[in-house]
């Protein structure tokens, strides 16, 4: 039995709001303290919400505090690294999309010069410089081929590298 596909947006009826919040957290605790099990590591969280007078704690206040008190310990650079807020994110998604699509018109690029080589001559054109960036991607590609023949003879196991 699958569940319902589920639209983020606010829910308009508080007494479902508030049984949601409540189901929700429940399930986001049971993940941190299974996590905190699993990996040996220290955690807190801090929730605040319209249903309780000031903020709830996870797993008590004095290991909050004691969490609170070594974040604050460290230096700032090593407070912020992984921090991000929702215009980093979509930064570092841009960044990570132009790099795939860079890569993959390199490849286009290449994939069409192969298949003028094999029907035109290239001496008609100039082609010299995609020539180059292709017979790299070329080499590459056959330098892949190699390893993967070089593994299987040797009766490793295969590995896909992006």
């Amino acid at each position: 039995m699958g569940r319902r596909k589920v639209t983020h947006q606010l829910i308009a009826d508080n007494s479902t709001r508030r049984v949601t919040f409540r189901k929700r957290k429940d399930g986001l605790l049971k993940k941190l303290k299974e996590l905190t099990i699993l990996c040996g590591l220290r955690a807190c969280a801090i929730i605040y919400s319209d249903y309780k007078e000031g903020p709830e704690l996870w797993p008590n206040h004095k290991e909050v505090r004691v969490l609170l008190n070594r974040l604050s310990a460290l230096p700032v650079e090593k407070q912020t690294k992984y921090m991000m807020d929702q215009k980093d994110l979509m930064n570092r998604m841009i960044q990570d999309a132009e790099k795939k699509l860079e890569k993959e018109q390199m490849h286009s690029r290449a994939m069409e010069l192969g298949m003028i080589a094999s029907f035109k001559d290239m001496r008609d054109a100039d082609y010299s410089e995609e020539l180059v960036k292709a017979a790299d991607v070329v080499e590459k590609r056959i330098n892949v081929i190699r390893e993967r023949i070089k593994a299987v003879e040797s009766g490793a196991a295969l590995v896909k590298k992006e």
